[in-house]
This record gives C-alpha cells, sequence and structure tokens, in this order.
C-alpha cells in the first residue's frame, strides 16, 4: 500500500525542484548586474525576511539555542548558498544545476563513512559517471568555467551534509528550521558581501526587472526551502533525492525559453553522465528499501 506521506512528500519536492530551478534563473539573468556575493545576501536575507513574517502570522517559533544539528546544517548550508550563487554566476544554467545535483552521490558516502559501512558499488560507478560528466560538462568553459566547476562539486557536498543533519531535525517545524538557517545565512553571506558593498549603492541598476528578479530570488527561495524542508521530514531522502533531479530537467527548459540556448553534444552527455546514474542508484536503494519494509 502506498504511504499517503511519501506521495505528499514527492509534491513537495517537484515543487521544490522547480523553485531552486526558477531561483537559479533569476541569479543567472542577473550575473551582468550584480557580483554574485550581492545576489546570495539578497537570497538570504529576503528569505530571512519572508520566513520570520510567516512564523509570525502562524504562531511558529523562533529559536536560536538551537540543537546542533541544526546549527550544522545552518552553517554548512549557507555555504552551499555561497558556492551556489557563484556558479550560476560564472557557468550556464543547466550545466550549474547539473552540478548542484551530485547530492545524493555525496550523500550515500557521507551515509557509508557515518554508518562505517563500504561505500556500494553503485555509488562507485555513479562517482565515475559523474567525474566524466564533471570532464566533459567543463569542455565549453574550459577557459572561464573550471574553477566554478570545482566550487560546485564543493557546493554539492555542503549541500549533502546540511541535508543530513536536516533530516535528523524533524522534530522541528520547517518553518522554524528555515528561519534558523536563513537568519544564520544573512549574517554570514553579509560580512561575505561587504567588499562588494559599494557596487550594491549604484542606483542605475536597480531597474523594474532587476528589482523583480531580486525579489525573485527571495520569494522562490523562500517556497523552495521551506517545500524541500518539508519533503525530506515526511519522506525518505533518498526518494526525495531522485524526485529532486527533476531541477535539472526544469533549468534546461528555462536555458532554451528564457535565453534561447542550444546545446552541444558535450554539454548534453555530461549532464546525462551526472544525473541518469544518480537516478538509477537512489532507485536501487528505494527498491531495497521496499523489498525490506522500510
Amino acid at each position: 500500500m502506498i504511504n499517503p506521506k511519501n506521495i505528499s512528500a514527492l509534491g513537495w519536492m517537484l515543487f521544490s525542484a522547480f523553485c531552486f530551478a526558477l531561483m537559479g534563473a533569476f541569479t543567472h539573468s542577473l550575473k551582468d548586474t550584480f557580483d554574485w556575493r550581492i545576489t546570495g545576501f539578497a537570497r538570504a536575507f529576503i528569505n530571512f525576511v519572508f520566513v520570520v513574517a510567516l512564523a509570525f502570522a502562524t504562531k511558529k517559533p523562533l529559536i536560536l539555542k538551537a540543537p546542533s544539528s541544526l546549527w550544522w546544517r545552518s552553517i554548512v548550508g549557507t555555504l552551499s548558498i555561497l558556492c551556489t550563487f557563484y556558479i550560476f554566476s560564472y557557468l550556464p544554467l543547466a550545466e550549474a544545476t547539473s552540478l548542484i545535483n551530485l547530492v545524493p552521490i555525496w550523500m550515500a558516502i557521507i551515509v557509508s563513512f557515518v554508518g562505517n559501512q563500504s561505500i556500494p558499488r553503485s555509488v562507485l560507478i555513479s562517482i565515475l559517471c559523474g567525474i566524466a560528466g564533471v570532464y566533459f560538462i567543463q569542455q565549453p568553459h574550459f577557459d572561464q568555467g573550471n574553477f566554478a566547476i570545482l566550487v560546485g562539486i564543493f557546493q554539492a557536498l555542503f549541500a549533502a551534509i546540511a541535508v543530513y543533519n536536516l533530516h535528523r531535525t524533524k522534530h522541528l517545524h520547517p518553518t522554524t528550521v528555515v528561519a534558523h538557517f536563513t537568519g544564520v545565512a544573512s549574517v554570514i553571506t553579509f560580512f561575505v558581501m561587504i567588499p562588494s558593498l559599494p557596487h550594491l549603492f549604484e542606483g542605475a541598476k536597480y531597474s523594474f526587472p532587476v528589482i523583480g528578479a531580486l525579489l525573485g530570488i527571495g520569494l522562490t527561495g523562500t517556497m523552495a526551502q521551506l517545500a524541500m524542508t518539508r519533503a525530506y521530514m515526511l519522506g525518505n531522502p533518498a526518494q526525495n533525492s531522485t524526485v529532486g533531479l527533476a531541477q535539472v530537467a526544469f533549468a534546461t527548459v528555462f536555458d532554451i525559453v528564457w535565453w534561447n540556448r542550444s546545446f552541444s553534444l558535450e554539454t548534453i552527455v555530461g549532464i546525462l553522465l551526472i544525473t541518469v546514474p544518480t537516478t538509477f542508484f537512489v532507485a536501487r536503494i528505494q527498491l531495497r528499501n521496499r523489498a525490506q519494509n522500510i
């Protein structure tokens, strides 16, 4: 019998994937207008304002004295935000989103390490395919994108650590978790943004489309974060990671529709080498868990 909670979790995760991809599109559209540190702070702070308002409206608690798992989630999640906005500024949307979705592979490695287990063969195959995928993705961007690709790989590691700790905070309400995370992120990204402050006050940059994109980053980031938090609290992390890969499909559509982009064969092969083995690997976990009634 299908668990209604799993269906609900998948719905929340699919909505989260769409919102994250849309946030990436807004961010990429501002890459020539603002330094990535400014858009990173905008994402964190606008997200924080929205979530705090939601917490007051729904009378959900805001906490500072939080368990260690929530602090890990917030601090490492902030590092993930900084890396995310860097790669969205230096790589096309689809490639950046593909690198972000190396998270399930890192997650499997972390779970194996924490559980003192050997890394499964399926994970090793996914790692090798992922390395090959990264190689193909970097080919069209060899001159300017190599460091961004490295940052993208570490972004996925930071995100996996954050998500691992997120699953350990299921006793807290999603609004409380996201408020803590975005509050911590707002402080850290503000200090990171300080060298870029002079550019923030150049009034000529603030056209209506630019203001709309900044607000869009904050709003879609808020909705994506709340939906993802809800999904990981309701459902199986491996299953949610699979659905989260839909973010790559959404990002590819945005690349085509928004920027009228065509893809080289190397880029297509790279994206598939990252996403397809990861999908099969996570699906295999699901089948094994179902057989064991987990």
